[in-house]
């Protein structure tokens, strides 16, 4: 099947470097807004799914820029080898841009204590390399993979923590986890976080929820 990825954003926040990093890419954007986690995520397989013109689903966190040189040479590398899924480099928050989401494979994907992430000076030099948790980076998955995933939660009771039960479910599977090294996406998670805690923490209202595709072929 003709690479032809499928971009899926859930969204919260309006932050106007991420969306203007979606302009210049060579695939369409779905987005899915003012959902609870589980149920965007559902949203977004179901779409990617139900529409078969797509290869890959790709999840792009809404405080994350999608850099088009490291999209590119993620597509690429899918491209060439077929990978079944592949994600990039991201620092995990905005304190410290040398210290990434990814964590090696010795660390428990859950462990949050220092040392357990990938940093700018212990990141391997192998351009494409088995990981422990990608923290949905820019995450290439499959069409014949996304079938096999659950998308749910893997904390708070299946609420949340969604690239955590995708590393677990790839466990089971026997499934290896992707990193391309040589890419980097600007992750601004402390960005808008009022907007975020807000919405966490009110009354939810289903009537806000939408969804909307952006066509960028």
């Amino acid at each position: 099947m003709t690479l032809n990825p499928l971009i899926f954003a859930p969204s919260i926040r309006n932050i106007e470097r991420v969306m203007d990093s979606w302009n210049d890419l060579p695939c369409d954007i779905f987005v899915a807004r003012y959902m609870k986690e589980p149920k965007a995520y559902q949203t977004g397989r179901d779409y990617f799914l139900e529409h078969k013109q797509y290869s890959h689903i790709v999840i792009c966190p809404d405080d994350m820029v999608v850099d088009y040189d490291s999209f590119m040479a993620i597509y690429r590398a899918v491209d060439e080898y077929d990978f079944s899924n592949l994600a990039g480099v991201a620092n995990l928050d905005e304190t410290n841009f040398d210290v990434y989401a990814c964590k090696p494979l010795e660390y428990d994907p859950e462990s949050k204590t220092a040392g357990s992430y990938y940093t700018s000076d212990t990141l391997p030099e192998d351009e494409i390399i088995e990981v422990g948790f990608t923290g949905f980076t820019c995450q290439f998955i499959e069409r014949d993979l996304v079938e096999l995933l659950s998308f749910t939660g893997g904390c708070n009771k299946g609420r949340g923590c969604m690239d955590l039960q995708f590393t677990r479910e790839l466990q089971s599977l026997n499934i290896p986890q992707l990193l391309h090294t040589g890419t980097f996406f600007p992750h601004l998670r402390n960005t808008q976080q009022d907007e975020v805690q807000l919405f966490k923490n009110s009354e939810h209202d289903p009537s806000k929820e939408s969804t909307y595709l952006i066509k960028n072929i």
